[in-house]
């Protein structure tokens, strides 16, 4: 029982050390987006959202989670749901570069 409770406390330990490191994903990210601000930002079509980008590139965003594909991304364009927006309004918003 005692070298159980080790591991769990070990396990704890490394776990709060990794959410305190600045340099981790969870660290950079707090998992909380805020939809609202991409009101008007965002577009069915390819083309609609290269015209009203500019310079920021375009990007997929799912809607329903944390992430967004750029255009290399296998599957930019091709989720179950989702929209093309801008990359900076969706940075702004809370979401981030899918490693996918």
């Amino acid at each position: 029982m005692g070298r159980v409770a080790a591991v769990v406390i070990a396990l704890a330990l490394a776990m709060a050390g990794a959410s305190a490191d600045d340099g981790g994903h969870h660290a950079k990210h707090d998992y909380h987006v805020h939809p609202a601000k991409l009101s008007g930002r965002t577009f069915k079509s390819l083309d609609a959202a290269k015209a009203a980008c500019g310079k920021s590139p375009v990007v997929w965003l799912n809607p329903t989670g944390v992430v967004f594909h750029t255009a290399s991304s296998r599957w930019f364009g091709h989720t179950s749901t989702g929209v093309y927006t801008c990359r900076d309004a969706a940075e702004a918003a809370g979401y981030w570069k899918s490693k996918y």
